[in-house]
């Protein structure tokens, strides 16, 4: 009975089959197809073919994952395919999280020591865990596999959702850093949940579970303070971090009170909350914020009467007239 061939991948990214102790480099490209099966295309001649009984292209099917440097791997499963089950290791980085894609970038050699890039493009989705970790979901038939960035996402300049790489180089002393970015915007949707959904119209958002830290909100101050916790699955307060969003507060009677996020490049998006208003015992107007649904979120934006008159006259009258019946002592509330 024949043995089934092993392939590997050296570090230079080309592939090779062993069988019988022999040990042959198998020239071409690799790309991912739309099922996501990791396709080699041949560059070899029709006789090279013939004489090693190869295809024009082999399709390589397994479990997608991330080894310990970020590189990517596919493990191969024996069943009943042509292969011997094996790792499949394709040695790059990561050079772009899109809304339904994570783009991996390769340089492999040729048989004529030219150097080559590629870009290996898997689909999915982009989500987050329990542990507040970024994963990819890759769209299989069968259940997906998952691709987990296990350190800690920041914010950038721009409010932007980023991850750092640390990978080791090629002489594995040196180590190289490269920083991915998630284009999207943030929402707040829930008292205990801080949303960021990506752009590009798909399912892709990050759920994170938060904490506000900042419950008592000043327009002035422009900003919106979580706390919360990556790669834990309990709130230990020792191992969260803040998170802070900037923005300037708008109002509007039929939007609500608006939260306007500046993303750079001329990209404002707004996190819009109902509210209800009433006055705190300062004679403050305190917007308690609630999600679209009416549900409370845990925040209260408290506005001075001058703060407010500059906003929105007309409102601020309005208020100031409904006060004015109720009485000096009375708390009114206002659905907004």
């Amino acid at each position: 009975m024949r043995t089934k061939p092993k392939y590997l991948i050296d570090d230079d990214n080309r592939l090779f089959v062993a069988d019988n102790k022999k040990r042959l480099n198998v020239n071409g490209s690799f790309s991912i197809d739309e099922g996501n099966r990791l396709i080699h295309y041949l560059n070899e001649p029709r006789e090279w073919q013939a004489k090693y009984q190869f295809p024009g292209k082999l399709i390589f099917t397994g479990n997608w994952k991330f080894d310990a440097n970020y590189d990517l791997e596919l493990e191969l499963t024996q069943d009943n395919s042509d292969w011997q089950a094996s790792i499949l290791t394709l040695k790059g980085e990561i050079v772009s999280c899109e809304s339904d894609k994570l783009v991996f970038q390769i340089r492999s050699v040729d048989k004529n020591s030219s150097n080559r890039l590629r870009l290996l493009k898997l689909t999915g989705t982009w989500a987050a865990n329990e542990a507040n970790q970024i994963y990819f979901s890759v769209t299989k038939k069968e259940s997906p596999d998952v691709l987990t960035l296990q350190g800690l996402w920041q914010l950038n300049k721009n409010q932007q959702v980023i991850y750092t790489f640390q990978k080791a180089g090629r002489k594995r002393k040196d180590k190289v850093s490269s920083t991915v970015i998630f284009s999207g915007f943030w929402q707040i949707t829930s008292g205990n949940q801080l949303t960021y959904i990506l752009s590009g119209g798909t399912d892709s958002k990050f759920d994170f579970k938060a904490q506000i830290e900042t419950p008592n909100l000043y327009p002035k101050e422009g900003v919106i303070k979580y706390r919360i916790g990556i790669g834990i699955r309990e709130p230990l307060p020792e191992k969260q971090k803040i998170i802070s969003l900037y923005g300037v507060w708008k109002l509007s009677r039929k939007l609500g009170l608006g939260f306007d996020m500046d993303y750079a490049d001329g990209r404002v998006e707004t996190v819009i909350f109902c509210a209800e208003v009433n006055f705190d015992e300062n004679n403050q107007v305190v917007f308690s914020l609630r999600n679209e649904l009416g549900e409370k979120l845990g925040m209260s934006v408290i506005f001075t009467h001058r703060f407010l008159k500059q906003l929105d006259a007309e409102f601020f009258l309005r208020l100031k007239s409904r006060r004015d019946e109720l009485g000096a002592d009375a708390g009114i509330t206002v659905p907004f």
